[in-house]
């Protein structure tokens, strides 16, 4: 039996049925596309002291309701053995300026996210006839008081307003109730995408479009395309020995992604997850000769001329991550680049979300993973 499952300490927990409906929503979310690997966070007050939060670093497929964590609204102390989400000032924060709120959604939705990096204090667009304008709190860095501040503010000014974009971060998405936080997430998503198409010229799918991806099998390479074609495999070969932490690595050649490697030459996060999974700062050689000098230690991306993005990671799911992240980054860069401007984040907040999710935030999955692995084994 795993730690803390068994059906009589479930029957023990407080707010048990609260902690299942927002497994319940975050499933829905992953379904629909909105949330993906551990990404985001969703909360529920209970009371006017308290809320429920999902837990730091753990993917929302392997949730159970005592990871969901009970935060008090006024010190932001919590219950339990698992951490609330990093973001818990921001929902602190929304909940405190909107009285009416029952339920939040955080999201890093591709499209509400991309129109966030333009600069922009508003979006103007429309859903389904109607005008919709969505207010884009200011940037600051993910999980601080100053964050939380920008939102709380953003909020008491657009009173009218259920959604709000972080900028360069996500959505935050607000409700009564579960459906209305999550009619929220959809409609900023669709208006965005229109807002994106309208302004920015772009009509772009996101992605990831697979083409010879590779991992380490006991030391050798399994490429995943028997005909892999042995330019790409010197390419796979190359990655592999400098860089002897990977052992996975994803071709994506998204739409977005084969845009900026054949028309880019230097790409700078304008978003905080680009700057946390791929690096500080990516450059696009402009030929093949270049190639090996572009594979960097803390830079999780190569991208070859006219070829896509090699996206790499330790096992299939960080590479995997990476490659998500990259297309979403390149739609970003896109739509920055047809708009005439973007936000971009400045090297010292990126160099200090990077160390920090380096040290810190990637390891919580796999650390529960591992926990997991060793529960079942007992």
């Amino acid at each position: 039996m795993e730690k803390g499952r068994s059906e009589d300490n479930m029957s023990n927990i407080e707010y048990l049925e609260e902690r299942q409906h927002i497994i319940d929503v975050a499933r829905e979310l992953q379904e629909i596309g909105l949330l993906v690997r551990t990404w985001g966070n969703i909360s529920c007050r209970t009371d006017h002291n308290h809320f429920l939060i999902t837990p730091s670093g753990i993917k929302y497929e392997d949730l159970t309701p005592d990871m969901i964590v009970l935060v008090n609204l006024k010190d932001m102390s919590y219950e339990g053995e698992y951490k609330p989400s990093s973001e818990k000032l921001v929902h602190a924060a929304a909940y405190k300026a909107r009285k009416d709120c029952d339920f939040i959604i955080h999201t890093h939705q591709v499209f509400a996210s991309c129109a966030g990096t333009l600069g922009i204090k508003k979006v103007f667009s429309y859903f389904e006839d109607e005008d919709v304008t969505i207010p884009v709190a200011p940037y600051a860095l993910p999980g601080t008081q100053k964050l939380a501040d920008n939102v709380g503010r953003t909020l008491s000014h657009y009173k009218s307003a259920n959604g709000i974009i972080m900028s360069n971060h996500g959505t935050l998405c607000l409700g009564q109730t579960s459906n209305e936080a999550l009619f929220e997430a959809e409609m900023m998503e669709t208006a965005c995408n229109n807002f994106l198409e309208d302004v920015c010229k772009m009509d772009m799918p996101h992605g990831v479009e697979e083409m010879f991806s590779s991992h380490l099998e006991n030391g050798d390479i399994r490429y995943a395309v028997s005909d892999t074609p042995e330019r790409v495999k010197t390419i796979h070969k190359q990655i592999y020995a400098k860089r002897p932490d990977v052992k996975f690595i994803v071709h994506n050649k998204s739409e977005a992604v084969m845009m900026v490697s054949r028309r880019a030459n230097h790409m700078k996060p304008l978003l905080d997850d680009f700057a946390q999974l791929i690096g500080v700062s990516v450059k696009i050689p402009s030929n093949e000769g270049e190639i090996y000098h572009n594979i960097k230690k803390k830079v999780n991306v190569l991208f070859v001329p006219n070829d896509g993005a090699y996206c790499f990671g330790g096992n299939e799911d960080d590479a995997q991550a990476v490659a998500t992240v990259l297309d979403k980054g390149c739609i970003a860069y896109v739509a920055a680049m047809r708009n005439g401007e973007g936000h971009y984040l400045s090297l010292f907040d990126c160099i200090k979300m990077n160390r920090n999710y380096r040290k810190n935030y990637s390891k919580l999955a796999d650390t529960v993973e591992h926990e997991e692995k060793d529960d079942q084994e007992t």
